[in-house]
């Protein structure tokens, strides 16, 4: 049943992406009589499989035969680019990426049924979460709330801890999706850089910078909202950028919320 099972997933899908016996090895874990063997899907368990365990030609054909139709699948919730875009970063990112000690979930596909339809649902269901945290968002947050650091930030949050709220919320709602969605997915659901960079299909150098310029471009937006909305000079906003960045994980985490 097991040598069944091969010739199916080989006729499928390339041999060469999987060592036949760590495949057989995984399929045990979803099947033990020969019926369940013959029902199970065997070139999507393969390429489930495949995509777990990192492999490139096997990533790209999830691209090709399944994300390319995220559009459909988010149909009824948003249709809208900006949605979908982040839909299938927050997706690639949910399916794909291990947290280091448990397996990426696309490795918890059982090839009981169509490997489509098992991202169809996941997909739904995580825009669905999305559209529902947003409107949440929507309504009026909280008082931005840091820690006290020192007497000076004391003072600082109860004078500007308003204007400071509202320029972390306009900044960020002033950002393009993806950095957006970078930020989310760091603050938020508390990728790695590493893990971010999987995400958006980039090295972990190239996640790092990306993150830096996020964070760079988000507090000079601050700063400049601070200095139109308070009135004070751009060299005077030093110490309320120092308020902000003392508890910068912290407002982010809370702000972006939304999308967690």
């Amino acid at each position: 049943m097991e040598s069944g099972l091969l010739l199916r997933a080989h006729a499928e899908r390339p041999a060469s992406w999987l060592d036949d016996a760590a495949f057989v090895n995984h399929a045990r874990a979803f099947a033990t009589t020969a019926e369940q063997y013959a029902a199970l899907h065997a070139g999507d368990l393969f390429l489930a499989f495949a995509c777990a365990r990192g492999v490139v030609e096997a990533l790209l054909a999830l691209e090709r035969e399944h994300f390319a139709r995220i559009r459909v699948f988010a149909a009824s919730v948003d249709s809208s680019p900006e949605f979908v875009n982040e839909l299938t970063q927050r997706l690639r990112a949910h399916l794909l990426v291990s947290d280091g000690t448990t397996p990426a979930r696309i490795a918890s596909y059982s090839g009981r049924g169509s490997l489509g339809g098992w991202v169809r649902v996941a997909a739904v269901r995580l825009a669905r979460d999305i559209a529902r945290i947003e409107r949440a968002a929507a309504r009026p947050r909280e008082e931005l709330d840091p820690a006290v650091v020192d007497p000076e930030l004391e003072i600082l949050k109860r004078i500007y801890g308003d204007a400071v709220s509202r320029a972390v919320q306009e900044a960020l709602a002033s950002l393009g999706g993806d950095v957006r969605t970078l930020l989310k997915m760091h603050y938020v659901d508390g990728l790695t850089i590493d893990q971010v960079g999987v995400a958006f299909g980039k090295s972990r150098a190239s996640g790092a910078r990306m993150l830096a310029a996020a964070r760079m471009t988000l507090l000079q937006s601050i700063r400049e909202r601070l200095v139109a909305t308070i009135g004070v000079r751009p060299d005077e906003t030093d110490s309320l950028l120092a308020f902000v960045r003392s508890r910068l994980d912290v407002s982010l985490a809370r702000a972006l919320k939304s999308a967690s």
